[in-house]
């Protein structure tokens, strides 16, 4: 396959991906589909001048939207496109289902229920507390969060499929369920 051709698949293979995963971060494309980052960082370029990708920074991640997006019809709006990438990673994802799914709990309940440490928990609940995502409430033992709008959170599950896990995805969760 020459150089041509091969570049031309990797937009194509880029933009589809994209377009079905809207949000996702730089790296995890990189890593998802194995396009070198210089390929990459060109291909988005490429794309985004075209007007077929739209690339914007979101918590120190380039995260990267079609223009248009299948489930719109329209382009994505802002209050959506935040909530997809907050998705698309490991820890927001973890603590957004678990709101959304068991409704508001105490911060350590939350750190016990995703396994997240102390500190990288109070990180990121500062994190989407100042997005507006989830809202803190009460003092000491009585502190709770919630999420500010679970029907947003709803609405965007529907209409926007998860990552698929990846094989290492799925060893991690199978040896972490061996070992509690």
């Amino acid at each position: 396959m020459s150089a041509a051709s091969r570049a031309g698949t990797w937009a194509e293979t880029l933009l589809t991906f994209v377009q079905r995963y809207p949000g996702v971060h730089l790296r995890e494309i990189r890593r998802r589909l194995g396009i070198p980052i210089g390929t990459l960082d060109y291909h988005l370029y490429r794309l985004g001048r075209e007007g077929l990708i739209a690339v914007r920074f979101q918590g120190g991640y380039k995260c990267c939207y079609p223009a248009v997006s299948d489930a719109e019809k329209a382009p994505i709006p802002e209050p959506k496109k935040l909530l997809l990438a907050l998705l698309r990673h490991p820890v927001p994802r973890a603590l957004l289902l678990e709101l959304y799914l068991d409704g508001p709990a105490s911060p350590v309940g939350l750190g016990e229920a995703i396994a997240a440490t102390g500190p990288n928990l109070a990180y990121f609940l500062r994190r989407l507390e100042a997005m507006g995502v989830v809202v803190r409430e009460g003092q000491g033992s009585q502190r709770s969060v919630r999420l500010s709008d679970p029907k947003a959170i709803h609405e965007v599950l529907l209409q926007y499929p998860p990552l698929p896990e990846s094989v290492v995805d799925r060893f991690v969760r199978f040896w972490s369920e061996l070992h509690p």
